[in-house]
């Protein structure tokens, strides 16, 4: 399984090696499309499917399936509890970077630590009060990575409200949570991630590997 994780983190190392991961990822979402490599695409709250293709103690591969359709409108900001490295398929994803300072007599959100486990996010208020303003944003295009630390803000983007994918290859490292901003005077709430069921989830997987090698539309 590690063996996996190495050629991909290798293939989205060099960006002229695009067609390396493109056929590396092509090949992980035909066998899923296949049944090859039984998973299920999950229904994530912040947008798009995801494609779970690798769990390996701290280390983890997903393909993120971005379709205008279902993806929220709004942006989310969050940090996550692991360092990313994503690397664009097809399509265009913007990466906001975002400034996160305490402000418990003016805030605007409060920042909320979430516990997943069984497919259940626990999305818990914290004591923190905030304000956050906007820093670097970055527009990826197919073959190009951005990388993102453990505990960095952020929120993902879809420019050109068009179909776009990444694989994402993460490392859960000690010590940040993962949190996101919400509401002042919000309560604690329950988000079920929701599962597709195994055809749809062989769609999605064929129509990415699809749009990947350019044969998206052709039968």
């Amino acid at each position: 399984m590690r063996n996996l994780y190495t050629a991909l983190e290798r293939a989205t190392g060099h960006t002229a090696a695009t067609p390396g991961l493109a056929g590396l990822v092509g090949g992980l979402l035909t066998e899923v499309a296949t049944g090859a490599r039984p998973l299920r695409a999950v229904a994530h709250p912040l947008g798009f499917y995801c494609l779970p293709v690798l769990r390996d103690g701290a280390h983890g591969v997903c393909v993120h399936v971005f379709d205008p359709g279902p993806a929220r409108a709004d942006r989310e900001i969050h940090c996550h509890s692991w360092e990313l490295k994503s690397s664009v398929l097809y399509g265009r994803i913007g990466n906001l970077r975002v400034r996160v300072h305490d402000e418990p007599a003016r805030p605007t959100h409060r920042a909320y630590e979430v516990h997943s486990a069984d497919g259940i996010d626990e999305i818990r208020p914290g004591p923190r009060l905030v304000r956050w303003e906007p820093l670097a944003e970055q527009t990826s295009s197919r073959g190009e990575t951005y990388t993102l630390g453990a505990g960095e803000f952020h929120a993902t983007l879809l420019p050109d409200a068009a179909p776009a994918a990444t694989v994402v290859l993460g490392r859960t490292v000690p010590g940040p949570l993962d949190v996101v901003l919400g509401p002042v005077d919000g309560t604690a709430r329950r988000v079920v991630r929701r599962l597709c069921d195994a055809a749809r989830t062989a769609r999605i997987a064929d129509e990415a590997a699809r749009r990947i090698s350019g044969r998206h539309g052709t039968r």
